[in-house]
């Protein structure tokens, strides 16, 4: 898990920065839960997991949640990738995002059409 077993105290700059990073993946992260184009809970777990590295609270909470545990240990599992699988693995999942959302507008499209 990445939280460290010592806190380390974080600069004001470093927790300003933090919970700016925050507040924007959390918004991308709840525009992806409406718009199906966005992976919504990607960018919700990202969220969290910046918000954990800058507040003892939160991690100390996060950490407690067996959902969190289990999507960390998850992520730990990728580490053994290089850099060009990772790219690779996002670029697919992020090309499944983009068929998946083709699919709900044409749904939605195709519908409005035939009525």
């Amino acid at each position: 898990m990445h939280y460290p077993r010592v806190y380390r105290p974080v600069s004001f700059l470093h927790k300003c920065v933090g919970a700016l990073l925050f507040l924007i993946l959390a918004v991308i992260g709840i525009a992806g839960l409406i718009l199906p184009v966005i992976p919504g809970l990607v960018f919700l777990l990202l969220a969290v997991f910046v918000l954990t590295r800058v507040s003892r609270r939160a991690a100390r909470y996060a950490h407690q949640q067996a959902w969190y545990t289990s999507s960390m240990e998850h992520l730990q599992r990728l580490r053994p990738l290089s850099l060009g699988e990772r790219v690779k693995l996002g670029a697919l999942l992020a090309a499944r995002s983009i068929v998946r959302a083709a699919q709900w507008l044409e749904k939605r499209l195709g519908g409005r059409r035939s009525a």
